[in-house]
């Protein structure tokens, strides 16, 4: 029973800590990285990418960083920033690079229209 209630504290004691944590802003994306946002209009938790990666499947959106967070990246992304430099980048509908895509220039942000909630790789390029 002692133990019991030691967990129960503890469990209050951690939750209580939680709590108190400041979430990141939602647009937290830093620069030289690509960013999927769980909502429209670059608002919401959001997934970081430096590199093309052909399935999204097992991506989450960052804890504390708004709506979303914790949620799987894949056909859940409503909108992306492109804070590369010199890279472009296309969302793809499809695992592997296919489909219908969204394509994002080096700075550009926007809402996906093609993918919208259906996304599940993203390439980028020179």
């Amino acid at each position: 029973m002692r133990i019991r209630h030691g967990l129960a504290v503890l469990a209050a004691a951690v939750g209580m800590t939680l709590g108190a944590v400041v979430p990141a802003q939602a647009d937290a994306c830093p620069s030289g990285l690509f960013c999927l946002y769980y909502n429209s209009n670059i608002q919401g938790a959001n997934a970081n990418y430096n590199w093309s990666d052909s399935d999204l499947a097992g991506d989450t959106f960052m804890p504390l960083s708004g709506a979303g967070a914790g949620e799987p990246v894949k056909n859940n992304a409503a909108s992306a920033k492109n804070y590369q430099v010199n890279a472009y980048v296309r969302v793809y509908y499809n695992s592997g690079y296919s489909g219908p895509y969204d394509q994002f220039s080096p700075g550009q942000s926007k809402n996906l229209v093609n993918t919208r909630n259906e996304n599940a790789s993203l390439y980028f390029w020179l």
